[in-house]
């Protein structure tokens, strides 16, 4: 613990460790790079978070070089030392926050939520470390899992679990491992399920007795959610092949909401290559207790079928788990006395021994698949695992869709003509961690009636693409999908074309899909440049963008006129100068005397945790200096308490700031619009001087000034540091600026604001005509307006 009441085994990110050890974001990621022995991230997600107990002690060897220690820091003071020195600042300033606000500090209790968190943290950081040793993190998370498992399902066993004692010794500890995995093993035999937890756990290497009892006490009451969460963690870790990797959760929720209708009859659910149980999960979590299931699933993976075992149980819905084998039609008939109203499966695509074999005395019903092409021996086994109006859904290669093998075509057009195909959605690549090929997901159905159209969602556009790791769908995103496909199915509020999240969608006839040689690729039926609108609305559309267009030449004319006004003239000869070439009645004076210098407030005093996109005042940051203004896109903000304490460090109009150190951008000027707002800890605030009520020089012709490349020269050459070149107020202030009387100076400003006018006005334009040019090729090419 440190002094503040809160403990150093915290987990921060690599922008808070490099705040609190005064270096730029990507000495962090250097320190990982270069050493070995630097502490390994937490995953949490798509997050790598690194405990910092771990990074005080790697940098309690690692001394801050002269040229980069503060005035107050000695010879051999340490990065550690800075950080620990921040963190009593940080901390301290955070309990003041909670006092101000009414809360004692650490006297808040945390939500459920909140607590299970910060457990599940604590168990992915520190403790894993000090349990695992030299066995594997996937061990460790077996550890885990079985504890979470037992202690939700209500294992008998469970109870007897040890509680903290004070024995040390390793055959108690060892004692204790086996204990926990003989425990779950029998959990998982009581239900059907291949045990085998025991031989994972038993190879863990705890440092002592009591952090394996300190595990035991971190799990209880980590419930579902946590589970899910550890699994995604073992799929992750555990690097597994393309047969075992598990499905992420994103495209489970996609796959079963298009899936499962508004009131469905799923009752018996089914996969046949169940993986971790994922797919069995999700539909769980949406009809659990809201319609009787049965859930059943096959894998020849024991250990994800493990996994699938216990995550399943947790819900107290019956459930069915056999042992099966990557090619199940090889082994058996085609199943009869147990057909599923719903089936959702990721199965896979290369394993080996899921070739088809020939079915002797039994016909494939679509036709038999070529050597080598287990997808379609896959998609018509799950169909005819199907009973009647039952649904499908599978996740299948993008080539399956487009392959010109004579066989596989012919079994695409026999599904097609029978109806048996609804749905195809492209999804964007990258998503599976276990493996890069770009997949789609293939919606099936088992009708006598057949629809005369296949809907095609084009959504390869979609998801978020992590630091780190694959590709992420938002539940925006999932959503959007979702209400698509439902919409089509429904046959209400359905549109072709591009759809609110971006992606697009086609219900193409079966004509259509004859005419493309029974392609089932949405790419072959979505137009990119697709127009969502009718002719009406097109026109509607290219008017506003023509207006648009009109209204901003007639912008660009006036500012032209008033830049073509300006008039200049060259110095008389007989004029006097200074020995620099100035006018005589022009100086050359320090900044400093001129303006006020201050610097944006400490992160202590403005650290990330009093930041957020709903707090009431905006802080202003390096990267919203844009082109000499203050641009306001991703903006956090602070409450009013603490608004309060940092009022020192508010804006007026009129205000130039500059980037105290990093990158150096373009300084800006801070209109009226952000009157009262924050500046941020790496930037400096420059406020003019006043002498009798007047400014001693003009903000527009500093700003002029400080945005020459001359200027921008001098103070990168003035910056000190090397890697990260750090410009302090002391030096800014001896920046000679060359002062004209005010008169001229607002003759100076005026011009120059004259053609940045021009310049903006100009960029409008573009973007005018840009706009213009957009909406009138999306109804041009694709024929609902044409040119007369």
């Amino acid at each position: 613990m440190d002094g503040t009441g809160l403990s150093d085994d915290r987990l921060l990110s690599r922008a808070e460790l490099a705040e609190l050890a005064g270096v730029m974001r990507p000495a962090v990621t250097n320190w990982q790079r270069r050493y070995e022995d630097y502490p390994e991230p937490v995953r949490t997600g798509e997050t790598e978070l690194f405990s910092l107990r771990a990074v005080l002690r790697w940098l309690d060897s690692r001394q801050i070089p002269s040229r980069a220690r503060a005035s107050d820091e000695p010879i051999g003071f340490t990065y550690a030392d800075r950080m620990r020195r921040n963190l009593v600042a940080s901390d301290g300033a955070r309990q003041g926050a909670a006092a101000l606000s009414g809360e004692a500090a650490g006297s808040g209790p945390l939500s459920d939520e909140e607590e299970r968190a910060r457990q599940l943290a604590q168990l992915l950081g520190p403790m894993a470390d000090a349990v695992r040793g030299g066995a594997s993190m996937t061990d460790y998370l077996a550890l885990l899992l079985s504890l979470v498992f037992l202690q939700v399902s209500g294992s008998p066993r469970s109870v007897s679990l040890p509680r903290p004692v004070r024995a040390r010794s390793r055959t108690a500890t060892a004692a204790l491992l086996q204990e926990i995995g003989e425990a779950a093993d029998e959990a998982l035999r009581l239900r059907g399920v291949p045990p085998g937890m025991r031989t994972a756990i038993v190879r863990l290497e705890p440092r002592e007795y009591g952090d394996v009892v300190e595990v035991v006490r971190l799990t209880d009451g980590l419930g579902i959610d946590e589970f899910r969460q550890l699994v995604d963690e073992f799929g992750s870790r555990a690097a597994l092949p393309s047969g075992e990797f598990f499905t992420p959760r994103a495209v489970v929720r996609l796959m079963r909401d298009a899936a499962i209708g508004d009131e469905d009859s799923a009752r018996r659910v089914y996969d046949p290559y169940a993986r971790a149980g994922e797919m069995l999960d999700g539909v769980a979590e949406r009809l659990g207790g809201v319609v009787p299931l049965t859930l059943r699933g096959e894998s020849p993976q024991r250990g994800t079928l493990r996994l699938a075992g216990m995550n399943l149980a947790l819900h107290g819905i019956p459930v069915e788990l056999e042992a099966g084998t990557a090619a199940p039609w090889n082994e058996r008939a085609w199943p009869k006395g147990h057909r599923a109203d719903l089936i959702l499966t990721n199965p896979p695509f290369n394993a080996h021994g899921a070739v088809p074999k020939p079915r002797e005395g039994i016909d494939w019903p679509y036709g038999p698949p070529p050597p080598g092409s287990p997808a379609f021996a896959w998609l018509q086994h799950v169909l005819v695992s199907l009973k009647d109006e039952g649904r499908a859904g599978v996740v299948m290669p993008v080539s399956a869709g487009t392959s010109t093998d004579v066989r596989e075509r012919e079994i695409r057009s026999r599904l097609v003509e029978d109806g048996a195909v609804e749905c195809i959605v492209a999804l964007p690549p990258q998503l599976f961690s276990g493996a890069q090929v770009s997949v789609c997901l293939w919606f099936l159905r088992s009708s006598a009636a057949v629809r005369e159209e296949i809907l095609f969602v084009d959504a390869r556009d979609l998801g978020d693409k992590a630091t780190r790791g694959p590709r992420v769908l938002s539940d925006e995103h999932v959503g959007a999908v979702t209400k698509t496909v439902q919409a089509w199915r429904r046959g209400t509020g359905f549109r072709i074309g591009r759809q609110s999240a971006g992606h697009l969608a086609v219900a193409a006839p079966l004509e259509a899909v004859r005419a493309a040689g029974y392609s089932l690729s949405p790419a072959d039926y979505v137009d990119r440049w697709m127009s969502t609108a009718s002719p009406a609305d097109a026109v509607t559309e290219a008017a506003a963008t023509e207006r648009e267009l009109a209204e901003a030449r007639r912008r660009t004319k006036a500012v032209d006129g008033a830049v073509d006004a300006l008039s200049y003239g060259p110095l008389p000869s007989a004029t006097v100068r200074s020995y620099d070439g100035l006018p005589h009645d022009w100086r050359r004076v320090p900044l400093g005397e001129l303006v006020d210098i201050m610097a944006g407030p400490s992160y202590t005093r403005l650290p990330a945790e009093v930041r957020s996109a709903a707090g009431d005042l905006r802080v202003v940051m390096p990267k919203h200096l844009r082109e000499g203004r203050i641009d306001d896109r991703g903006m956090e903000k602070v409450s009013v308490d603490v608004a309060r304490a940092l009022a020192r460090f508010r804006l007026s109009p009129g205000d130039i700031l500059c980037v105290r150190s990093g990158a150096q951008m373009p300084p800006a000027l801070v209109e009226k619009a952000q009157d009262g707002w924050l500046f941020s800890t790496n930037l400096l605030r420059l406020r003019a001087l006043e002498m009798e009520g007047e400014p001693l020089v003009l903000p527009g012709y500093l700003l002029a000034y400080l945005s020459l490349p001359e200027t921008a020269h001098w103070l990168k050459e003035y910056a000190r540091g090397t890697a990260v070149p750090s410009l302090s107020a002391a030096t800014l202030a001896l920046l000679p600026v060359p002062l004209p009387p005010l008169a001229q100076q607002r003759r100076i400003s005026a011009a120059l604001d004259a053609v940045d006018a021009q310049i903006t006005a100009h960029r409008e334009l573009i973007q005018a005509a840009t706009h213009h040019r957009s909406t009138l090729a999306a109804h041009l090419l694709t024929g609902v307006l044409v040119p007369e």
